[in-house]
């Protein structure tokens, strides 16, 4: 989350010769500190959140200086935060060439390698710039980032746990924290839900003399204006679940506003907008200016779409600008804000009486499904089960590595060496690297798999070429205790069946909840035994593999999980209980 730490000054040398005459020397003079000058508007701008305006003048300072490493270092973020990553990395490389002891440099360096995909890279960079300051906080954030990047979520919470401590209000390294306990396999449910409640403690405190009494009218029937807050509204799996739902409101009952916090904008942004009644772009607004808008929108329900991931707005909600505040979709547990009121889930992904004791909000159980997917617009058609060509079975799975930790490839390995033949496809950004690819296939090999059992695939350019390889999967392996949202989805509507466990949380519990809405209740598994026991089962009926290849699809589009019209009408109906229920607390 923490993507770039700006340099604020450096020290003008002139650095002249004894030859040099007094007006050369007035010169250069001059282009230092002008630099300096022009340097410092553009870190003026970037604070202010326009990173565009900032390279103007960043770009001017090194015009007037070209070894200016800390303009070189500025001008990397401001290209970062706009998406240009290739250019960003040129001005990173050649501040480091100019100063290789730059700390700053090596950090924001690695954090667009790891955008790229070069994550071990990113490791690297990062643990140089914590060898050269120890207490660089924002390093630690982002070590913790690439670490759980790779699978290795415990030793990322040490170093996101290191950043609190020597910075107790970084908010981002906090949130980074809470989502990382996500993807770990620890069994106490309880501690991991005080780590958020901590998160409420340290932050709400602040915030509470902003919290206004809410002037909205209470009329039950009148039309409601409600309002999503995202930093997904762009090409991202966020956006697959909130389009639909954009499309199909009733705007005779409701008016619908987007509060958008990012800078990159795609072709699924300006659809987005176009979705929406009101679209305001928040990145570079305070918290408290949000808040305001908010307020004078005169939202009467406020939806959280980010949960503890990316640019959240979470500090927000915490100033109570809308009456009623709901979190869903894009983070799979509680917020612990006391400010938030509700949770939307649905019973298979939170069974009544199993999740309520972990949870800051009251849980809301939408009919069938807690989300609608909608389709990519262009994937290409299902294809024959491969293993009928091939001669033996392909598992895969296309989840972020984050998903893939030591417990997952342990069980994954077990299927493997009980089918003699079988492969398994991953594929995921962190694998575009050779040393990633390497580490892994090391791994699996300790666990008893041969190197030709695995095929490592990095990112695709782009979606329809990245579906085309579930052409070559034959049975899809869900993560735990973090299963795949949108990869199931997409994996099912290519024709891929998908194993998953189920557990005791939410994102433990995604994959019973989409298996259950398309009647595949016998992929569903309780324990790593009976998990590793389907996929044999499973692997050996290519009769019914065949089957499902060609149905799975047809079967998908009538189901809850892609009505869209029947999904956002049980959202509506829900979002007019929550507003009815607090009408009647007048």
């Amino acid at each position: 989350m923490d993507q770039s730490g700006l340099a604020r000054r450096e020290p003008i040398v002139a650095g002249d010769g004894p030859d040099i005459s007094e007006a050369t020397r007035r010169q250069k003079m001059w282009r230092l500190e002008e630099a300096q000058r022009v340097f410092q508007m553009g870190l003026a701008l970037a604070m202010q959140g326009n990173p565009a305006q900032a390279m103007v003048h960043y770009e001017r300072a090194l015009a007037l200086r070209p070894d200016f490493a800390d303009a070189h270092i500025n001008m990397g973020a401001a290209l970062a935060a706009q998406g240009k990553s290739a250019q960003a990395v040129a001005h990173y490389e050649r501040a480091l060439a100019l100063r290789p002891d730059f700390a700053d440099a090596h950090s924001n360096l690695a954090n667009v390698l790891a955008a790229q995909g070069k994550t071990v890279q990113a490791v690297s960079h990062l643990e140089r710039a914590l060898a050269l300051r120890p207490d660089y906080v924002e390093a630690h954030n982002n070590l913790g980032l690439a670490l759980a990047a790779l699978g290795k979520p415990a030793q990322a919470v040490v170093h996101f746990e290191r950043a609190l401590a020597l910075r107790p209000d970084y908010v981002e390294a906090h949130s980074n924290l809470l989502l990382t306990l996500n993807y770990t396999s620890c069994n106490d449910l309880v501690s991991v839900y005080n780590a958020h409640l901590d998160f409420a403690r340290r932050r709400e405190a602040a915030l509470a003399a902003l919290i206004q009494a809410h002037a909205n009218d209470r009329s039950p029937e009148r039309r409601l204006k409600v309002g999503y807050v995202s930093s997904d509204f762009r090409q991202h799996s966020v956006s697959h679940f909130i389009e639909p739902v954009l499309e199909n409101h009733d705007r005779d009952r409701f008016e619908i506003f987007c509060y958008y916090n990012n800078f990159q904008e795609d072709e699924v942004t300006k659809r987005l907008e176009s979705r929406s009644d009101r679209w305001r772009n928040i990145i570079g607004m305070s918290d408290e200016s949000v808040a305001k808008q908010i307020r004078a929108d005169q939202i009467d329900i406020l939806v959280d779409l980010n949960g503890h991931t990316a640019n959240n707005r979470l500090l927000v909600f915490a100033q109570k600008p809308a009456p009623i505040q709901v979190t869903w979709l894009g983070y799979p547990n509680t917020t612990g804000l006391s400010t938030m009121d509700y949770r939307l889930t649905d019973e298979f992904a939170d069974p009544v009486g199993m999740t309520e004791h972990i949870h800051s909000e009251t849980l809301v159980r939408l009919p069938e499904s807690f989300s609608c997917y909608r389709q990519p617009r262009e994937a290409p058609e299902e294809s024959e089960l491969p293993a009928l060509a091939r001669g033996y079975v392909t598992f895969g799975s296309f989840n972020n590595f984050k998903k893939v930790t030591p417990e997952v490839m342990a069980v994954w390995a077990r299927i493997l060496q009980a089918i003699p033949g079988s492969r398994l496809m991953l594929k995921n950004s962190s694998l575009s690297e050779g040393t990633m690819q390497q580490a892994v296939r090391e791994t699996f090999a300790e666990l008893g798999v041969a190197p030709e059992q695995l095929e490592l695939l990095g990112q695709d350019r782009s979606q329809n070429a990245h579906l085309e390889r579930y052409r070559d999967i034959d049975i899809g392996l869900d993560p735990f205790p973090y299963n795949g949202t949108t990869t199931n989805c997409e994996a099912l509507w290519m024709g891929v069946p998908v194993v998953t466990l189920a557990g005791r949380t939410h994102a433990a519990r995604v994959g019973v909840s989409e298996m259950s809405n398309l009647g595949l209740t016998d992929l569903i598994c309780h324990t790593p035994e009976e998990y590793i026991a389907t996929a044999l089962r499973l692997s050996a009926d290519l009769e019914r593999l065949s089957a499902l290849r060609k149905e799975l699809r047809t079967r998908m589009a009538a189901s809850p999980l892609m009505d869209a019209q029947r999904f956002t009408k049980n959202l509506e109906q829900t979002y007019l209980t929550m507003w009815q229920d607090w009408c009647l607390k007048a």
